[in-house]
């Protein structure tokens, strides 16, 4: 489905054009996620539907908790939050486990974080048809604000290679630096108000919309998807120029570091 869309703009790409490379390697990606299962990649709609349905059970008949389409509300941070960690964790192992392309052809390094975030983002479109199929379930009106949304994504993007960019870099010198990123995803997870809204850490911590990211573009998703209203600006300024200063510290100690990648793995 996905390739039949974008057929009219790859048909004119040449065939050792880079774009078109980075989109393979992130087709191959996706696609070993559900190799070998029966019903293939319909898995990738089915687990987030499930997944959401849970939520909306436990959350709005087992636990009450006070706030309108609360299962929603909760889905729409862990959506962010999970498309996030997966394609920044990435960093940890996609040197390692793409060593074979790495001593075998010549290609930019970078490009294995490019399409490795896109293989994740695939995954993601996915999470955001059934989160979508939800909201209109529930009656929540989707007006013309949700043409929004793909400024949140391409923010996330960012984000994502930014940080799998540092995390490469670390993890070519300090092997330790998995145990850390695991209490910084802990750290993160509860602080990027997945179950409460943005106002409540911002009150009594302003500074940390600067710090961690997520927060504004989580609270902009509610808006966008779940309000009907235009997002925040501030936020979405404040979150552009966090990821971009994130990304670039990444490519610059990336492109220093990265030759002493495979001679050290």
């Amino acid at each position: 489905m996905i390739n039949t869309l974008l057929k009219p703009i790859l048909s004119r790409l040449p065939e050792n054009n880079r774009l078109e490379r980075i989109w393979k390697l992130a087709q191959v990606d996706f696609k070993k996620r559900y190799y070998n299962d029966k019903l293939g990649l319909f898995w990738a709609l089915l687990n987030p539907l499930f997944k959401i349905a849970i939520y909306y059970m436990v959350f709005t008949y087992v636990m009450d908790r006070g706030r309108e389409n609360f299962a929603i509300f909760l889905f729409a941070g862990l959506l962010v939050f999970m498309a996030f960690t997966e394609a920044a964790s990435k960093g940890l192992t996609i040197m390692k486990s793409k060593k074979y392309l790495l001593e075998n052809i010549q290609f930019n390094k970078i490009d294995l974080f490019t399409s490795s975030t896109i293989s994740i983002f695939l995954g993601f479109s996915f999470n955001l048809v059934a989160y979508t199929c939800f909201v209109l379930a529930a009656g929540i009106e989707v007006g013309s604000n949700f043409f929004y949304l793909p400024i949140l994504l391409v923010n996330i993007f960012i984000l994502c290679i930014g940080t799998s960019l540092i995390l490469a870099t670390i993890q070519i010198y300090l092997k330790d630096i998995k145990h850390l990123w695991a209490i910084i995803v802990i750290a993160t997870f509860w602080s990027s108000g997945i179950f409460f809204p943005a106002e409540a850490i911002l009150e009594k911590l302003p500074q940390a919309v600067y710090v961690n990211p997520l927060i504004g573009i989580i609270d902009n998703m509610r808006e966008i998807t779940m309000n009907n209203s235009s997002p925040n600006f501030s936020f979405i300024l404040i979150n552009y120029i966090t990821s971009i200063v994130i990304m670039i510290i990444g490519l610059v100690a990336f492109k220093k570091f990265s030759h002493k990648a495979i001679e050290l793995m």
